[in-house]
């Protein structure tokens, strides 16, 4: 009976302690979800294409070329429909409205131009290079 007993306890420690270390990571994810962002650099100054930083239509277009950047895996990579992309000029705003796929990408309405108040994907990665934090004043109380 004694063994039953620690062999439960043990299996329940080995299931509960990964649950319990993802609740920690997950504070600074929380924190970016309705922060607002301001773009501060284009990502992209290809002559061919243009200049400013590419959103995806898609979750899958934003999550495959995040991978294939990652994991070096171009043959592998899916073609992206360039009437799914939004390109982003200086000073665009977003908001970050949730984060998909382990947060490598972050699902963002735009706030500023043609597509303001749309929701599009954008690379975790893109934004910590690209964007900055706007800080919101709290004096106004």
């Amino acid at each position: 009976m004694k063994d039953i007993k620690k062999y439960l306890l043990t299996f329940g420690l080995i299931f509960m302690i990964p649950s319990l270390l993802a609740e920690s990571n997950n504070d600074s994810e929380i924190d970016l979800i309705g922060s607002t962002w301001q773009l501060i650099k284009n990502g992209s100054h290809s002559p061919s294409f243009g200049s400013g930083q590419v959103v995806y239509f898609l979750s899958s277009d934003a999550y495959h070329t995040h991978r294939s950047r990652k994991f070096q895996t171009w043959d592998t990579f899916s073609v992206v429909d360039s009437r799914n992309l939004v390109r982003l000029k200086k000073n665009d705003g977003i908001e970050i409205v949730a984060a998909k796929f382990n947060n490598s990408i972050y699902e963002v309405k735009l706030l500023d131009g043609f597509y303001k108040g749309k929701t599009y994907y954008l690379i975790a990665d893109e934004l910590e290079k690209n964007f900055k934090q706007e800080i919101e004043d709290n004096d106004n109380i």
